[in-house]
Protein backbone atom coordinates (compact mmCIF):
# COMPACT_ATOMS: atom_id res chain seq x y z
CA UNK A 1 0.00 0.00 0.00
CA UNK A 2 2.85 2.37 0.89
CA UNK A 3 4.48 1.69 -2.46
CA UNK A 4 1.25 2.58 -4.24
CA UNK A 5 1.04 5.87 -2.33
CA UNK A 6 4.65 6.71 -3.16
CA UNK A 7 4.09 6.00 -6.86
CA UNK A 8 0.94 8.17 -6.85
CA UNK A 9 2.83 11.00 -5.15
CA UNK A 10 5.63 10.81 -7.71
CA UNK A 11 3.15 10.86 -10.56
CA UNK A 12 1.45 13.93 -9.10
CA UNK A 13 4.79 15.70 -8.72
CA UNK A 14 5.77 14.89 -12.28
CA UNK A 15 2.43 16.30 -13.45
CA UNK A 16 2.90 19.53 -11.49
CA UNK A 17 6.55 20.28 -12.21
CA UNK A 18 6.31 20.63 -16.01
CA UNK A 19 3.63 23.35 -15.60
CA UNK A 20 6.02 25.63 -13.74
CA UNK A 21 8.85 24.69 -16.08
CA UNK A 22 6.71 25.64 -19.06
CA UNK A 23 6.10 29.19 -17.81
CA UNK A 24 8.04 31.36 -20.27
CA UNK A 25 10.38 34.14 -19.25
CA UNK A 26 9.54 37.76 -19.97
CA UNK A 27 12.08 37.78 -22.80
CA UNK A 28 10.42 34.71 -24.37
CA UNK A 29 6.97 36.29 -24.10
CA UNK A 30 8.12 39.51 -25.76
CA UNK A 31 9.88 37.54 -28.48
CA UNK A 32 6.70 35.53 -29.18
CA UNK A 33 4.77 38.80 -29.50
CA UNK A 34 7.35 40.19 -31.88
CA UNK A 35 7.32 37.04 -34.07
CA UNK A 36 3.51 37.05 -34.20
CA UNK A 37 3.55 40.60 -35.55
CA UNK A 38 6.49 40.22 -37.95
CA UNK A 39 4.19 38.86 -40.66
CA UNK A 40 2.65 42.34 -40.87
CA UNK A 41 5.17 44.29 -42.96
CA UNK A 42 2.86 47.29 -43.27
CA UNK A 43 -0.80 48.23 -43.00
CA UNK A 44 -3.26 51.03 -43.64
CA UNK A 45 -6.49 51.39 -41.64
CA UNK A 46 -9.34 53.80 -41.06
CA UNK A 47 -9.82 54.99 -37.49
CA UNK A 48 -12.90 56.45 -35.85
CA UNK A 49 -11.69 58.41 -32.85
CA UNK A 50 -14.00 59.51 -30.06
CA UNK A 51 -12.61 61.72 -27.29
CA UNK A 52 -14.37 62.49 -24.03
CA UNK A 53 -11.94 64.68 -22.11
CA UNK A 54 -12.45 66.94 -19.12
CA UNK A 55 -13.11 70.57 -20.17
CA UNK A 56 -12.68 69.74 -23.86
CA UNK A 57 -15.27 69.42 -26.59
CA UNK A 58 -13.86 67.49 -29.54
CA UNK A 59 -16.04 66.18 -32.38
CA UNK A 60 -15.69 62.60 -33.55
CA UNK A 61 -12.75 62.27 -35.93
CA UNK A 62 -12.08 60.05 -38.93
CA UNK A 63 -8.39 59.31 -39.32
CA UNK A 64 -6.17 57.19 -41.56
CA UNK A 65 -3.19 55.44 -40.01
CA UNK A 66 -0.20 54.09 -41.94
CA UNK A 67 2.25 51.67 -40.33
CA UNK A 68 5.46 50.17 -41.70
CA UNK A 69 8.00 47.96 -39.96
CA UNK A 70 9.86 48.44 -37.79
CA UNK A 71 8.46 51.64 -36.24
CA UNK A 72 7.13 54.01 -38.89
CA UNK A 73 3.72 55.54 -38.14
CA UNK A 74 1.92 58.30 -40.03
CA UNK A 75 -1.54 59.60 -39.15
CA UNK A 76 -3.60 61.64 -41.60
CA UNK A 77 -6.59 63.74 -40.55
CA UNK A 78 -8.36 66.71 -42.10
CA UNK A 79 -8.48 68.41 -38.73
CA UNK A 80 -6.35 68.20 -35.58
CA UNK A 81 -6.23 64.62 -34.34
CA UNK A 82 -5.41 63.81 -30.71
CA UNK A 83 -4.35 60.22 -31.30
CA UNK A 84 -1.66 58.58 -29.14
CA UNK A 85 0.73 57.27 -31.82
CA UNK A 86 2.53 54.76 -29.59
CA UNK A 87 -0.81 53.18 -28.68
CA UNK A 88 -2.62 53.41 -32.04
CA UNK A 89 0.36 52.05 -33.98
CA UNK A 90 1.78 49.78 -31.29
CA UNK A 91 4.54 47.41 -32.37
CA UNK A 92 5.44 44.67 -29.84
CA UNK A 93 9.10 45.08 -30.79
CA UNK A 94 9.13 48.41 -28.95
CA UNK A 95 8.84 46.56 -25.63
CA UNK A 96 12.05 44.65 -26.36
CA UNK A 97 13.95 47.71 -27.53
CA UNK A 98 12.82 50.18 -24.85
CA UNK A 99 12.09 48.19 -21.68
CA UNK A 100 13.48 45.61 -19.28
CA UNK A 101 10.67 43.17 -18.46
CA UNK A 102 9.81 40.67 -15.73
CA UNK A 103 6.85 38.31 -15.35
CA UNK A 104 4.77 39.42 -12.36
CA UNK A 105 1.83 37.02 -12.52
CA UNK A 106 0.16 34.30 -14.56
CA UNK A 107 -3.64 34.56 -14.73
CA UNK A 108 -6.46 32.44 -16.14
CA UNK A 109 -9.20 34.47 -17.81
CA UNK A 110 -12.04 32.79 -19.72
CA UNK A 111 -9.99 29.61 -20.26
CA UNK A 112 -7.06 31.67 -21.57
CA UNK A 113 -3.64 32.14 -20.03
CA UNK A 114 -2.63 35.76 -19.53
CA UNK A 115 0.82 36.92 -18.42
CA UNK A 116 1.23 40.17 -16.53
CA UNK A 117 4.60 41.81 -17.25
CA UNK A 118 6.29 44.69 -15.45
CA UNK A 119 8.20 46.99 -17.78
CA UNK A 120 10.96 49.39 -16.70
CA UNK A 121 12.21 51.78 -19.35
CA UNK A 122 15.85 51.37 -20.28
CA UNK A 123 18.13 54.27 -19.26
CA UNK A 124 17.96 57.15 -21.73
CA UNK A 125 19.75 60.44 -21.27
CA UNK A 126 17.44 63.26 -20.29
CA UNK A 127 14.41 61.03 -19.69
CA UNK A 128 13.09 59.70 -16.36
CA UNK A 129 12.70 55.98 -15.75
CA UNK A 130 9.13 54.84 -16.42
CA UNK A 131 7.26 51.87 -15.01
CA UNK A 132 4.34 50.25 -16.81
CA UNK A 133 2.51 46.92 -17.01
CA UNK A 134 1.14 44.87 -19.89
CA UNK A 135 -1.17 41.85 -19.90
CA UNK A 136 -0.37 39.40 -22.72
CA UNK A 137 -2.76 36.80 -24.17
CA UNK A 138 -0.68 33.61 -24.48
CA UNK A 139 -2.92 32.14 -27.21
CA UNK A 140 -2.56 35.05 -29.63
CA UNK A 141 0.55 36.78 -28.19
CA UNK A 142 -1.04 40.21 -28.11
CA UNK A 143 -1.40 42.90 -25.44
CA UNK A 144 -4.92 42.94 -24.01
CA UNK A 145 -4.35 45.56 -21.30
CA UNK A 146 -1.77 48.25 -20.57
CA UNK A 147 -1.22 50.47 -17.52
CA UNK A 148 1.26 53.28 -17.04
CA UNK A 149 1.87 56.21 -14.73
CA UNK A 150 3.58 58.81 -16.93
CA UNK A 151 3.59 61.39 -14.13
CA UNK A 152 3.12 61.57 -10.37
CA UNK A 153 -0.53 62.54 -10.72
CA UNK A 154 -1.82 60.77 -13.83
CA UNK A 155 -2.52 57.16 -14.63
CA UNK A 156 -3.22 55.74 -18.10
CA UNK A 157 -5.02 52.44 -18.68
CA UNK A 158 -5.68 50.94 -22.12
CA UNK A 159 -7.83 47.97 -23.20
CA UNK A 160 -7.29 46.28 -26.57
CA UNK A 161 -9.66 44.20 -28.70
CA UNK A 162 -8.53 42.32 -31.82
CA UNK A 163 -9.82 40.95 -35.11
CA UNK A 164 -8.37 38.50 -37.62
CA UNK A 165 -7.63 40.33 -40.89
CA UNK A 166 -7.39 38.46 -44.20
CA UNK A 167 -7.80 35.23 -42.25
CA UNK A 168 -4.27 35.32 -40.77
CA UNK A 169 -3.26 38.67 -39.23
CA UNK A 170 -4.23 39.56 -35.67
CA UNK A 171 -4.66 43.33 -35.50
CA UNK A 172 -6.48 45.79 -33.20
CA UNK A 173 -10.19 46.31 -33.80
CA UNK A 174 -10.79 48.65 -30.84
CA UNK A 175 -8.71 50.51 -28.29
CA UNK A 176 -10.11 52.21 -25.20
CA UNK A 177 -7.69 54.48 -23.32
CA UNK A 178 -8.53 56.08 -19.98
CA UNK A 179 -6.62 58.84 -18.22
CA UNK A 180 -7.30 59.58 -14.55
CA UNK A 181 -5.74 61.48 -11.68
CA UNK A 182 -4.22 59.67 -8.71
CA UNK A 183 -4.26 62.63 -6.34
CA UNK A 184 -7.24 64.10 -4.48
CA UNK A 185 -8.73 67.15 -6.14
CA UNK A 186 -7.76 70.50 -4.63
CA UNK A 187 -11.26 71.94 -4.44
CA UNK A 188 -10.12 75.54 -4.09
CA UNK A 189 -7.85 75.27 -7.12
CA UNK A 190 -10.40 73.35 -9.18
CA UNK A 191 -12.96 76.13 -8.73
CA UNK A 192 -10.63 78.48 -10.61
CA UNK A 193 -10.79 77.72 -14.32
CA UNK A 194 -7.45 77.70 -16.05
CA UNK A 195 -7.53 77.10 -19.79
CA UNK A 196 -3.87 76.13 -19.79
CA UNK A 197 -4.28 73.38 -17.21
CA UNK A 198 -4.09 69.89 -18.70
CA UNK A 199 -7.26 67.75 -18.41
CA UNK A 200 -7.22 65.56 -15.31
CA UNK A 201 -9.27 62.72 -16.75
CA UNK A 202 -10.99 61.43 -19.85
CA UNK A 203 -11.20 58.65 -22.43
CA UNK A 204 -10.08 58.08 -26.00
CA UNK A 205 -11.86 55.39 -28.03
CA UNK A 206 -10.39 54.19 -31.35
CA UNK A 207 -12.23 51.83 -33.69
CA UNK A 208 -10.28 50.30 -36.61
CA UNK A 209 -11.75 49.32 -39.98
CA UNK A 210 -10.83 48.85 -43.67
CA UNK A 211 -7.46 47.23 -43.05
CA UNK A 212 -5.10 46.86 -46.01
CA UNK A 213 -2.11 44.69 -45.05
CA UNK A 214 1.26 44.23 -46.80
CA UNK A 215 0.60 46.50 -49.76
CA UNK A 216 4.20 47.72 -49.95
CA UNK A 217 3.79 51.23 -48.52
CA UNK A 218 6.31 53.75 -49.78
CA UNK A 219 8.71 55.42 -47.34
CA UNK A 220 7.60 58.76 -48.82
CA UNK A 221 4.36 58.52 -46.85
CA UNK A 222 6.32 58.72 -43.61
CA UNK A 223 8.78 61.32 -44.86
CA UNK A 224 5.86 63.72 -45.36
CA UNK A 225 5.17 63.45 -41.66
CA UNK A 226 8.70 64.65 -40.92
CA UNK A 227 8.39 67.59 -43.31
CA UNK A 228 5.14 68.73 -41.66
CA UNK A 229 6.77 69.21 -38.25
Amino acid sequence: MKKVLVVCALLMMSAIQPLSAQTPTAAEILLSMKKQFEAVKDYTASLKVTIDMERMQIPEMLVTIYFKQPDKVHIEAKNFAMVPREIAGMNPAQFIDKFDATVVETQQKENATVYKLRLISKPEKGKPVRESYIWVDAARWVVTHYESTPSDVRKVAVDFEYATVDGKYTLPSKIEARMDTQQPVDSSAEKMYNAQRMPRKGTVSIIYSDYKVNTGLSDEIFEKKKDSK
